[in-house]
């Protein structure tokens, strides 16, 4: 029986990390994986997919918004939606291929196509061949979660996976759920010309974000044309990929809607099923792998990293969670991660980006603060670009005046994020932020203005 220093379950971006990181440490590694190649949901079926069709689909919007510019193109616009397909997949190739050669190049750590079991704690059984193992990370990722709908029609509808393969933009859609993934995608597709609607059991869109920025952006999807009913009680979902009956509750009242797409996006579940955990007595459910704060588990030398445990569920934090996992495995101290500085992005129009501690964080964990906003209504960049809808919020902690989160409704909110990690993982207060001489016209700008602006308040407080 073949015997490895380390064995990675999942080559996604908690995964490889974590095989590359501990190989270059000269260690015997085995990185498993079902696809036989790196990139797991991310980019296969996820961020980077979704990207690409995205960033078509703004530009092809820019067509059909250029007269606000006074650029008359006179209707000739129009996209082929299915060479961008075949740019998504060849991106994906592009990447996969890359990664793996990196892989081939190290000596010492050995890639398999196989579904990983766990015979006992130190034992795997890899497609009926057992391998032994010193220490393991799981890194198996999540994949869309599908509530038991009444109906025959939730086995064919359409998850994120399912729509970035369709070559043709479909006419219509509706998404069930108003999370992160329906969000993007229908503004995606209104953006190409499809009839969107939204069915959300919830009072309003995105509920695990920031109340004020996902109201102003329920507005903006309802401006643009988007139908999204809220409050309501799905019944029962029933037909098949182009002839589906919808039918729900709202109030007393029960509706059926004829529709020829169905998108199902009601959160993710993790990866877990297959695994055998209960053969080594590690802790789990349908939301994931349950670690400590130096990620591992119920046994000491298995570790969990990723969308496959309970914690947050982005690609950048199980790349992130990789570095910390490897360090605890073959070095004598050890680390604990911190959410507390964690970023994120929604690709949305406008973007949302969030850094650290969010109003709703603060207060569950008893932190007294005070909130300072900037309106880009009256930014010089955010009026030259047409786009003024948005606010820049600094959480800070009254006690020390740290900044402990900085949350960003804007256009190009996701470029300004990398300076909002800065602030936050340097516990910077608004007199350090201001003290950077930020250039313009820029949006990166209103980092330095309101900064100034909480600096005037304080000084008038003292006077």
């Amino acid at each position: 029986m073949e015997k490895y220093d380390l064995i990675v379950i999942g080559a996604g971006p908690g995964g490889t990390p974590s095989a590359m990181a501990a190989a270059q440490f000269g260690k015997k590694v085995l990185l498993v994986d079902k696809r036989g190649e790196p990139g797991g949901e991310c980019l296969f079926e996820g961020c980077i997919p979704s990207k690409v069709l995205e960033n078509a689909a703004n530009r092809y919007k820019l067509l059909k918004e250029a007269s606000r510019f006074h650029i008359d193109l006179s209707g000739s616009e129009q996209i082929h939606w299915e060479d961008v397909i075949k740019d998504k997949n060849d991106i994906l190739k592009k990447r996969a291929g890359g990664a793996l050669k990196q892989i081939e190049m190290m000596p010492t750590l050995e890639m398999k196509g196989a579904t990983a079991t766990f015979i006992d704690a130190h034992t795997m059984d890899l497609d009926g061949e057992k391998v032994g193992f010193e220490h393991a990370i799981i890194a198996t990722g999540a994949s869309a979660h599908l509530p038991p709908f009444k109906g025959d029609g939730v086995s064919h509808a359409w998850t994120n996976a399912d729509v970035f393969k369709e070559e043709k933009i479909p006419e219509e859609i509706t998404f069930i759920g108003a999370g992160a993934i329906s969000c993007e995608l229908v503004q995606m597709f209104n953006a190409l010309g499809t009839r969107c609607r939204i069915l959300e059991r919830g009072e309003r869109i995105l509920k695990h974000i920031d109340e004020a920025f996902a109201l102003k952006l329920q507005q903006k999807m309802r401006d643009d044309g988007i139908d999204i009913i809220l409050n309501m009680s799905l019944e029962s979902i029933e037909g098949q990929n182009g002839d589906f009956t919808v039918t729900y509750q709202q109030g007393k009242e029960q509706f059926s809607i004829p529709t020829p797409h169905i998108l199902i996006a009601t959160g993710r579940a993790a990866n877990v099923e297959e695994l055998g955990l209960e053969n080594v007595g590690i802790v789990y459910d349908r939301k994931g792998i349950e670690t400590d704060d130096t990620l591992q588990t119920a046994q000491p030398h298995i570790y969990a990293v990723g969308d496959c445990t309970t914690g947050p569920k982005f690609a950048h934090w199980a790349s992130y969670q990789a570095g910390i996992a490897i360090h605890n495995i073959f070095a004598p101290s050890k680390h604990t991660v911190d959410p507390d500085k964690l970023s994120w992005v929604l690709f949305s129009n406008p973007q949302i980006a969030s850094v650290g501690l969010s109003e709703a964080d603060a207060q569950a964990k008893g932190v007294d603060i005070t909130v300072e906003t900037y309106d880009y209504a009256t930014d010089a960049r955010a009026q030259i670009d047409k786009e003024t809808l948005g606010t820049l919020k600094f959480v800070i902690d009254k006690a020390s005046s740290v900044i402990v989160g900085i949350q960003i409704l804007s256009e190009d909110a996701s470029s300004l994020s990398g300076e909002a990690s800065l602030i936050v993982a340097n516990k910077m207060k608004a007199m350090d932020v201001m003290k950077s001489i930020h250039p313009h016209p820029t949006l990166t700008e209103s980092f330095g203005k309101l900064s100034q602006s909480i600096f005037m308040k304080m000084m008038m407080r003292r006077s």
